[in-house]
């Protein structure tokens, strides 16, 4: 008999403390299904084999040709089949009793042929010279890839036709009737034998593919768990290039924006223009390299709000207007006066969208102009929003256009080796759209022009018409660039953690006409002393930060039992952009957070949000 652990499946490698990959468990046989079928398969054979002896012997008793006492008829007739269902109750009761996961229920069903098929030969001479009996028990070790079952079963099968053969020379009364013993147990023993060998051929054939099915599955897990690793490591180095990279971008812009507040020189002042579009532009380009990173990992996601028309048609406008007029382009915007005047889509992935088109018409035309437009359609009766970005600049080659959408590709690079950019924009704003569930298409002619028409689904939240964008965009326009004080509260207390002396100088200098009155703290220690002393109104915390992080210094502050700021807003000040960040700070208790680079709308919003309402002081900017 073969040992209990043989009995199921080869063995085959499997990695420690690890499970079999679902695709090498799916190309394993099924086998409580099999082990059903097989048992059918025995309680079938024994009432065929009963059914079929019944009328046999008979036949052979009418004729004379078998001993006609009762006794002896009914013992051949009825033994045989009483035997094999005994063993099949036998069997049944072990199947109830084993678990349908137990790998000793594999050998239930071939066994029990195996018992059935010896009664049967060795008890009945009925078809044990056949193609052989024995030959169902070897072809059913064969689902279970069992080469040691396999052996035995064949075994065994020889032993059960050689006690036939035995008794069926032993009950011959004539000469002639042993001379036909040994032919026909030699046809029987080789139709055995060659089925046995056939049978282990195949188990071994089958074993050796399901191996190599595994292996390979194996394999496939082993890159996959490398392209998580790989993943994931990019995720950490994106941070943290996130964090090094804006960190200085928020002190060069947080400091220029005071300039541009504070300073009445034309001359500095467009020094400080320059210094505020180059910040920007390397800003963009930061957002665009993390972007791409997080669609790939699946970490990208799309967020709805809602939006003004106007307001998003401005902003699409601003964002190019004076790189446009630098270089002398005619930059026009049309608007269909009939669309809502508000939509509910993710605004700022689209207005990043329309941005990096812009960008590209404009650092690709040297002159001439360029165009946008705005429009709509409807598609499977929901509103589409028609975005059209059109520019005289250089075009595109029919032998370029294939690879348009792809990363870091640029054309014609002898010829615009002076036109900054990495070639992230046009593949960046394709997979966005198609995030949006929109489409972009793209219609050039080399040296004549570019035409990119952006379509995307837009829910209308107010139907009522945009209206004329021309006179709306004056109107707005007239109020130029200049910093607009909204609110002062003099009475309020805010504290600034960072590490970074230039960040506290930006917070403290964007905040200083609202005459809040700053505390900053250079480290998380420092903090953790500060709010013992002082209660706050609000709390800027930053993220990273040597020995205590803002993660740990926020915990730390709400195991103080002398804390004077228990119940104050602590809002996380940080430079690392990506997906998810806001929720994991939200979840570990902070009441909201602030990106880096920190422009002074955003950090007034915040404060205007979060500052009880009797410490401010509202100004009227309307005028």
């Amino acid at each position: 008999m073969c040992r209990k652990d043989e009995l199921l499946m080869p063995k085959m490698p499997m990695p420690q403390d690890e499970q079999m990959p679902e695709i090498a468990l799916a190309i394993m046989p099924d086998y409580p299904k099999w082990n059903r079928l097989f048992y059918q398969l025995d309680c079938i054979f024994v009432i065929v084999n009963f059914l079929l002896a019944c009328p046999f012997f008979i036949f052979l008793g009418k004729e004379a040709l078998i001993d006609p006492s009762i006794r002896k008829y009914v013992l051949q007739q009825l033994l045989p089949s009483v035997l094999n269902v005994i063993i099949l109750l036998a069997a049944a009761a072990l199947r109830k009793h084993l678990p349908e996961t137990d790998i000793r229920q594999n050998a239930i069903p071939v066994y029990t042929m195996l018992l059935i098929n010896l009664i049967v030969s060795t008890i009945s001479h009925i078809f044990f010279i056949t193609l052989g009996i024995f030959c169902i028990p070897i072809c059913m070790t064969t689902v279970y890839n069992n080469q040691k079952m396999c052996r035995t079963v064949t075994f065994i099968g020889l032993g059960g036709i050689m006690i036939a053969l035995i008794r069926l020379f032993m009950q011959a009364t004539t000469v002639e009737e042993r001379q036909l013993v040994f032919p026909q147990g030699l046809i029987a023993v080789c139709i055995l034998l060659t089925l046995g060998k056939v049978a282990q051929t195949a188990v071994y054939m089958t074993e050796g593919q399901k191996q190599k099915l595994i292996r390979f599955a194996m394999d496939i897990k082993e890159e996959q768990r490398r392209a998580e690793a790989a993943n994931e490591a990019k995720s950490i180095f994106l941070a943290n290039m996130s964090h090094e990279i804006r960190t200085p971008i928020n002190a060069i812009l947080g400091m220029n924006e005071m300039i541009l507040r504070e300073n009445r020189n034309e001359q500095i002042e467009e020094y400080a223009m320059n210094i505020d579009s180059a910040g920007s532009s390397l800003l963009y380009l930061v957002n665009d390299v993390l972007d791409i990173s997080k669609i790939e990992s699946g970490k990208l996601e799309i967020v709805e709000n809602i939006y003004e028309l106007s307001s998003f048609i401005h902003d699409c406008y601003n964002m190019v207007a004076e790189k446009a007029q630098k270089k002398g382009l005619e930059l026009t915007v049309s608007c269909n006066p009939q669309l809502p005047s508000k939509l509910k889509g993710d605004e700022s992935r689209l207005r990043q969208v329309v941005t990096n088109l812009l960008s590209n018409a404009s650092k690709y035309t040297e002159k001439g102009s360029i165009s946008l437009s705005f429009d709509s359609s409807e598609q499977n009766r929901q509103m589409m929003l028609v975005i059209t970005v059109k520019d005289t600049g250089i075009g595109i080659s029919e032998e370029n256009m294939k690879n348009l959408f792809t990363q870091f590709t640029r054309f014609d690079m002898e010829k615009n080796r002076n036109i900054e950019g990495t070639g992230l924009g046009l593949a960046l704003a394709k997979r966005l759209i198609d995030l949006m569930q929109g489409t972009i298409e793209m219609q050039s002619t080399y040296g004549a022009g570019t035409t990119v028409t952006v379509t995307v689904p837009q829910q209308i939240v107010d139907s009522a018409p945009v209206g004329d964008f021309h006179r709306n965009y004056s109107s707005a326009a007239d109020k130029g660039r200049q910093y607009q004080q909204r609110f002062e509260a003099p009475d309020a207390k805010i504290l600034v953690v960072d590490d970074v002396k230039v960040n506290l100088k930006v917070i403290v200098g964007l905040l200083k006409s609202t005459k809040i009155k700053a505390d900053t703290a250079s480290s998380g220690r420092e903090c953790l002393e500060m709010i013992t002393q002082t209660a706050y109104d609000l709390i800027f915390m930053d993220h990273m930060m040597p020995e205590m992080d803002g993660v740990e210094t926020y915990a730390e502050m709400k195991k103080l039992e002398n804390s004077l700021n228990k119940d104050t807003p602590v809002i996380m000040l940080t430079a690392n952009a990506i997906t998810g960040i806001r929720e994991q700070f939200l979840q570990a208790g902070f009441t909201d957070y602030l990106s880096k680079p920190v422009s002074g709308e955003k950090l007034e919003n915040l404060i205007l949000k979060y500052l009880p309402k009797d410490k401010c002081s509202y100004k009227d900017i309307r005028q």
